[in-house]
């Protein structure tokens, strides 16, 4: 073989090692400028679902609010018919306090609010919407959104991450507030 042939031979056989090297050294510092970036998305797309579920929820209130307004705006906790199958109570200033599935619960005796109230008011008011509380996948119930009770206010917990977010609901004003 000439001194040409073997030249040609030499540079076709791939990259030498000092290359290889600084091929890794670019991909490592790619990937440690996108992991950041990537967790912070993931962040991101948690808080747009729990401002988006809030605002479902701050909707369905003020329409409850507005029909009843639109009945005569009673001093006192009515019920309002939105369908068939549930009957939302509305306390003395026209937010809502419950939601009942059952027309023989029609005679309510008020029962202090409590978590039960606070899941029959989310799965009442965003029924047949994305963020309802419980949405069956595989046969296993989960549960993205955790009622709690405390002092006037329906808490909902956030539960797929491990941010504190929440959106609270005020039984006694209609606000619907979110917190990150």
């Amino acid at each position: 073989m000439t001194s040409l042939n073997i030249r040609r031979f030499k540079d076709a056989a791939g990259f030498g090692l000092f290359e290889f090297v600084v091929v890794i050294v670019i991909i490592s510092t790619l990937v440690l400028i996108l992991i950041p970036k990537v967790m912070e998305l993931e962040v991101d797309a948690h808080k747009s679902n729990v401002q988006l579920s809030a605002n479902s929820f701050r909707s369905a209130v003020n329409i409850i609010h507005t029909l009843w307004q639109s009945q005569g705006s009673k001093e006192q906790v009515v019920s309002v018919k939105e369908h068939e199958e549930k009957i939302v109570l509305v306390g003395p200033r026209g937010w809502p306090i419950d939601v009942i599935t059952d027309n023989h619960m029609l005679a309510y005796d008020l029962i202090p609010a409590n978590t039960s109230t606070c899941e029959r008011l989310w799965s009442g008011l965003l029924k047949n919407s994305i963020s309802e509380l419980e949405f069956k996948i595989d046969e296993e119930i989960n549960i993205s959104y955790q009622p709690e009770f405390y002092q006037g206010v329906c808490r909902f917990r956030y539960l797929l991450n491990e941010d504190d977010f929440r959106i609270e609901y005020d039984l006694g004003t209609g606000h619907v507030d979110t917190f990150f």
